[in-house]
């Protein structure tokens, strides 16, 4: 008969577990984000097996940062404003037929768009 090894686990999703709930080397499973996790010997709870299930919306939510390159495949950056409705900006990409860099300035501002008429004679003096 096969023995069934269960390990700790929870089904709410982005909970991790507390390190006072863990031994040393013992693992927990969040069962609807897919992600183990251990303790180790300095009492820190760490995922285990990598970035597989880190989601950008798990960095955002934990507050975390990066000093890496962020790649979006085919997905874009949706903004919503200080009330949840039915309006966003989203920021997208043209399929690219080249590397291509946008830079911003180091300056606060205001982005124009194609057909900001007072953008356009500002810039081209028209």
């Amino acid at each position: 008969m096969a023995t069934v090894i269960k390990p700790k686990r929870s089904e709410v999703a982005l909970s991790v577990p507390a390190a006072n709930s863990l031994a040393v080397g013992e693992l927990a499973m969040n069962v609807t984000d897919g992600k183990f996790y251990t303790k180790t010997t300095g009492n820190v709870v760490k995922e285990v097996g990598g970035a597989g299930a880190v989601t950008l919306q798990s960095v955002v939510t934990s507050g975390a940062t990066s000093n890496q390159d962020i790649t979006l495949d085919g997905a874009n950056l949706v903004f919503e404003g200080y009330q949840a409705n039915a309006f966003e900006t989203t920021l997208t990409a043209v399929e690219p037929t080249t590397d291509n860099t946008v830079s911003l300035p180091n300056s606060s501002g205001t982005l124009a768009m194609d057909g900001d008429a007072l953008a356009y004679g500002i810039v081209f003096g028209g």
